[in-house]
């Protein structure tokens, strides 16, 4: 009902569920459309952030300012700043929630233009096999390369009931609801760790590799292959890397280990440095400002891999692994990249899935494996696909 009643009122919403939490959350916005910003977590604004997969600056997002919080039980009222025109909205936002009928037909922002294209087999192949030649002419070490895929949406589709539907089928995944006029809906359930920041210290993520996941055994009986272990060890790497250059020391590491998502398991490995409050959210924002986009979802070296992204996919990811997240929300921050996903226009669902190339890579076994990350989404618009 609160979805329904902040669109109905012209609202930017942004609901989400955590991993291992059994309640959702949600923060509505009551200015015009959120301004795209870079995020500073020495401000201690709380909000709702949401980036593309490249901004400038860079680590620049779409920030919801949490006007009105969901706590999973409660309405609350964070911010208002005195504003007559903030209260008169939150009035109608009120309103619209107590009038706003089970029977109605669901409504959602639909963005202008939808800059993508739904890749065939072959010309996504095509795609890896070019990646897989330029990182044997380059040297470098890895592209990840991403299509979409367009499906229609049942004729009872509802965003608020797809939401509820993730957080019940994926309870270890970060599911996301987002829907900012002008901009957009966008659907989601992420299972990598961008950062996230609590009163001790800053944790980050190292993920990479796909396989189905395994029915007849245990997560720690899974083996991997060469190119996945390689590929997993690349971006534990970098992730190194950048915890020297920032001067960050007693770094904690743990893993890899393999873990599920829906109905594919991946390798990761945690980092976590516990660090006072003003270093801490400093280095939030180095985070934010140097690790994105991550190695999973653009490659490394970064900028090379970025330049044949940008060059040669063929289509616009818009928030497609960008990050998303709450910011300061009950002296808390979780950032998270935003996999799994999907954008919804007015008659169609447009998923998106990417997967790591390296020289290892098969163009066959790549499309096989962005094919199972589809299931997650798959999972609430044709169930018996999924």
């Amino acid at each position: 009902m609160l979805f329904h009643a902040a669109v109905q009122a012209g609202a930017a919403i942004a609901a989400w569920q955590r991993p291992g939490m059994t309640q959702p959350q949600a923060v509505i916005d009551l200015s015009a459309t959120p301004a795209l910003a870079t995020v500073d977590f020495a401000a201690r604004q709380p909000a709702f952030v949401f980036a593309p997969f490249v901004a400038t600056p860079a680590g620049a997002a779409l920030q919801l300012r949490a006007d009105l919080w969901f706590d999973g039980q409660t309405l609350h009222c964070l911010n208002s700043n005195g504003s007559t025109a903030r209260a008169q909205r939150a009035q109608r936002l009120l309103s619209a929630l107590h009038a706003t009928a089970a029977g109605d037909r669901p409504q959602w922002y639909v963005a202008e233009n939808i800059r993508n294209h739904t890749a065939t087999e072959g010309e996504f192949t095509s795609i890896v096999q070019h990646a897989i030649d330029f990182i044997r002419s380059t040297g470098i070490a890895k592209v990840v390369v991403s299509r979409t895929a367009a499906l229609p949406l049942p004729a009872d589709f509802d965003p608020a009931v797809a939401f509820a539907t993730l957080c019940t089928r994926y309870p270890h995944a970060f599911v996301s609801l987002v829907a900012i006029p002008g901009v957009g809906t966008w659907l989601g359930a992420t299972p990598e760790v961008l950062l996230t920041l609590d009163d001790q210290g800053l944790t980050t993520m190292a993920l990479a590799g796909t396989q189905r996941r395994p029915t007849d055994r245990p997560l720690e009986a899974v083996q991997w292959g060469r190119k996945e272990t390689i590929e997993q060890e690349m971006v534990g790497a970098y992730i190194r890397n950048f915890f020297a250059s920032a001067g960050a020391a007693n770094v904690q590491e743990n893993g890899p280990h393999t873990v599920a998502a829906g109905s594919v398991v991946h390798l990761q490995t945690l980092f976590r440095v516990n660090l006072p409050e003003p270093e801490r959210l400093m280095l939030a924002n180095r985070v934010l400002n140097e690790l994105h986009p991550t190695s999973a979802v653009c490659g490394m070296p970064k900028h090379q891999a970025l330049a044949f992204i940008l060059a040669h996919e063929g289509y616009d990811r818009s928030f497609y692994s960008g990050f998303l997240g709450p910011v300061h929300i009950q002296g808390a921050s979780s950032l998270y990249v935003n996999l799994r996903c999907m954008q919804l226009s007015a008659a169609h669902a447009h998923l998106y899935v990417g997967a790591g190339i390296t020289a290892d890579s098969d163009p066959a076994a790549e499309w096989r494996e962005t094919a199972l990350k589809a299931e997650t989404m798959l999972a609430v618009l044709a169930p018996e696909v999924a």
